[in-house]
């Protein structure tokens, strides 16, 4: 097996152990998790070769900080830290960002004044996943998340903001009438 390959399966096995290091520790603090993690992403960029290796591990950590900011934040600080690090890395792919858009929306459900954030995002995910072609199951299965997720948040009182109306069509000009000079 070659060595690159090795060091991606090391960094899935530590992000594995301390997500069940963390999963069984229900009492800890959004901070301390975040701590954890911040410290596993330390030891992993010092293996790390190449720039490209580098942003990617920030990535993945990036959203599984994310992940615990979604069950463990007691506000939308410590949530929005979370979400504010996660793009300005940038996601990683269209399901990345959905899962952040998807997580912002049940967040909302907590903190209501956000909601406006998170059908925005919604909407950016929604607008990317159109971009991939017809029939692709990526593209297929990302918008029927987010058509479970709109429906879902409807029955929990969340409901998007009203569609903007279409730009009104101008009425066709009249054709010119060429009139014969007057003689």
């Amino acid at each position: 097996m070659k060595t690159r390959e090795l060091f991606w399966q090391h960094v899935i096995q530590k992000r594995h152990d301390l997500l069940m290091a963390l999963s069984k520790d229900k009492a800890a603090s959004f901070e301390a998790a975040e701590r954890e993690y911040l410290g596993l992403q330390k030891d992993l960029l010092k293996r790390a070769r190449t720039e490209w290796e580098r942003r990617h591990i920030k990535r993945l950590i990036s959203q599984d900080i994310l992940n615990e900011a979604d069950y463990r934040a007691r506000d939308w600080a410590e949530f929005s830290r979370a979400l504010r690090r996660m793009r300005r890395l940038g996601y990683m792919d269209a399901d990345a960002q959905l899962h952040a858009a998807c997580l912002t929306v049940w967040a909302s459900l907590r903190f209501r004044d956000k909601e406006p954030l998170a059908w925005a995002m919604m909407e950016d995910a929604e607008r990317r996943l159109r971009r991939i072609r017809r029939g692709h199951f990526r593209r297929e299965e990302g918008l029927e998340t987010i058509a479970h997720v709109r429906a879902r948040a409807s029955r929990k009182g969340l409901s998007p903001p009203p569609a903007p109306e279409p730009p009104r069509r101008r009425a066709a000009r009249a054709p010119l009438r060429l009139v014969p000079p007057a003689e």
